[in-house]
């Protein structure tokens, strides 16, 4: 008799759990017309922060050159999202299969310009952050936006392509614009690296009648970055 009621008690007791468990996984933390929006905390932030960057730069200035160089870059974030830096480029050309091949060809002299530096500055937005899983560890991310103006020297011939004296490039100043799109992978608080590509317009004499256009061309970037 003992057993048949410490059962029944039992089964009553269950029937009770089950029922509050039930009322409990059914109950709402919102209601329907409540939206929750999760932030995510910035593990590496930039804000009154002073970054500097050095680069790897590959070019494609001129189609008669291989031209690579070396960029360093300070950068001032005023918050997460904008930035100003201040950017100098140094290049390197030679000359290459295709301008060679022209020169010993009864001297035909093609019209040339190499960028040999620029001074720029950007103002950059940063839109986006993000993190990626890679080998079971988080990289964390940021992607940007920048444009920028600036001083360019260069050496061009235009001023003796047409006639017959010899293959001369000469120094002379100029002005452009550059539009920068790059990543930032973070390592650690103080050193990240990234990719950066840039995209150049320069004012420039384009011919002996001393025509003028914008001639465009394009940077690849490597760079590692120290933070302060």
């Amino acid at each position: 008799m003992a057993r048949i009621f410490f059962t029944v008690i039992f089964l009553i007791f269950a029937m009770n759990s089950f029922a509050n468990d039930k009322s409990f996984y059914g109950f709402k933390w919102l209601d329907d017309d409540e939206t929750v929006y999760v932030i995510q905390n910035k593990e590496y932030p930039k804000a009154k922060r002073i970054g500097v960057d050095l680069s790897y730069v590959n070019s494609d200035s001129t189609a008669y050159q291989n031209t690579a160089g070396l960029v360093a870059a300070i950068t001032y974030y005023f918050n997460e999202e904008y930035s100003l830096d201040v950017t100098y480029k140094i290049y390197s050309n030679s000359n290459n299969r295709d301008i060679e091949s022209l020169l010993n060809q009864n001297s035909i002299k093609p019209l040339v310009r190499v960028i040999d530096s620029a001074l720029l500055i950007h103002f950059n937005w940063i839109p986006f952050y993000g993190k990626l899983n890679m080998l079971n560890k988080i990289l964390y991310m940021d992607w940007g936006i920048g444009i920028g103006a600036g001083q360019f020297t260069s050496k061009s011939n235009y001023k003796t392509f047409e006639d017959t004296s010899p293959f001369l490039l000469q120094p002379e100043d100029n002005v452009g614009i550059n539009i920068r799109s790059f990543f930032k992978f973070y390592m650690s608080r103080k050193w990240n690296f990234g990719f950066e590509y840039h995209s150049t317009g320069v004012q420039a004499i384009t011919s002996s009648a001393l025509n003028e256009e914008i001639i465009w061309f394009n940077d690849v970037m490597l760079t590692i970055g120290y933070m302060f």
